[in-house]
Order: structure tokens, then C-alpha cells, then sequence
């Protein structure tokens, strides 16, 4: 009795760390000058596909973005990839490190912080922005269509960098629940520290 105790006592803590341990497979840290010319530093951080289990998929990589910081910086969220230089260095950054491959994601994409969960095609970033008519904006052929073969009564209100049929990355609005997905998280570094030598 007491062995089969200690048995589930060390599944349980293995599981712990391991769900804790997820580490980043590629990372990158971009740097543009916010208000008064100061460096504004953001690292990027791109996650291989979620397990099985790892339901709801796309709020717990949420929740894995918001538990990232630097330093005693601000929270993590999903990417906000609102303009076509940090889109493009963040599509780089997987095609180089080969994370497109089934190797990382067998079901094809990566979510990023963009939904249209409130109200449908309306699309919000993490940040709190919408998307405007005249942003930037780099979705696949066809897309967003809202399919709701799995999802009848939500559909696809989650976004992903879509790697299927040639898409190398554009968008695609995706179900938030029904497959594990890689996911992109930024992380706010306010002093630059992962560009320090």
C-alpha cells in the first residue's frame, strides 16, 4: 500500500516538472526604439506542438506565455505579430531551426495572439489592439473561413502560422481546442538584458 503511495506521489511530481519545464525551442530578441528614443526590446520565444492532454490547447499556451519574464519584467503573452519585420523575423526564426517539420508540430501551425473570440471577424490582438482594415495583416489564401466542421458552435476563433500545402507561416484562423499546436510567446524585455554580452 505504502509503495503504490509513493508510486503516485512520484508520477505526480514528475508530471509537475515536466509541465513546469517546457523550455522554448528557438528564441530571438528584436529591438526597436519606443518614445524618447529608448530601446525597446522584445524576445520571441517559439514552443514546439502542446501534448495531447494539454486541453484547453490554446489558453494553456497562453498561460505558458503569461508565466515568462525577464528580470522582474512584465508578463509574457501570445505574439503580437502586427507588422510585417516582426512577422517575417519570427516566420525566419522557425524555417531556420527546421521547427516547421513534424518533428515540432505534427498538426501544422503555431498559435499566435490573435482571436476573433468575441465577436466573429473581428480580430483582436493580446495586446488589446484590433485589427484594422488598413493593418498589416499576412493570411493565407482563403483564410480566415471560420470553418466549424469540428467546432459547430465556436468554429476557428484562434490564429496560427500556418505550415501546410506550401503556406510557409501565413495565417489561419484554427480551433482553439480540438488539436495541440506549437504557439509563439513575446516576452517583454524592458532594459535589453538578453542583447547584454
Amino acid at each position: 500500500m505504502i509503495t503504490m503511495d509513493l508510486k503516485i506521489i512520484f508520477m505526480l511530481i514528475a508530471c509537475v516538472v515536466y509541465a513546469s519545464a517546457q523550455e522554448p525551442a528557438a528564441t530571438v530578441t528584436l529591438k526597436t526604439f519606443g518614445s524618447y528614443c529608448f530601446p525597446k526590446c522584445i524576445r520571441y520565444e517559439v514552443y514546439c506542438q502542446q501534448d495531447e492532454d494539454d486541453r484547453p490547447y490554446q489558453q494553456k499556451a497562453s498561460a505558458v506565455c503569461r508565466s515568462r519574464f525577464i528580470r522582474r519584467g512584465y508578463a509574457g503573452r501570445l505574439a503580437v505579430l502586427n507588422n510585417g519585420y516582426v512577422d517575417g523575423e519570427i516566420r525566419d526564426l522557425i524555417k531556420s531551426n527546421k521547427l516547421h517539420k513534424k518533428k515540432c508540430i505534427k498538426n501544422h501551425g503555431f498559435f499566435i495572439g490573435l482571436s476573433d473570440s468575441r465577436s466573429e471577424g473581428r480580430y483582436d490582438w493580446k495586446n488589446g489592439d484590433r485589427m484594422g482594415q488598413n493593418d498589416y495583416e499576412n493570411w493565407a489564401r482563403g483564410q480566415p473561413d471560420n470553418d466549424t466542421k469540428l467546432d459547430r458552435r465556436n468554429g476557428q476563433d484562434c490564429v496560427q502560422l500556418w505550415y501546410r500545402n506550401g503556406t510557409r507561416g501565413k495565417w489561419d484562423d484554427e480551433y482553439c481546442d480540438e488539436r495541440p499546436k506549437g504557439f509563439v510567446c513575446e516576452v517583454p524585455d524592458p532594459y535589453c538584458h538578453t542583447l547584454a554580452k
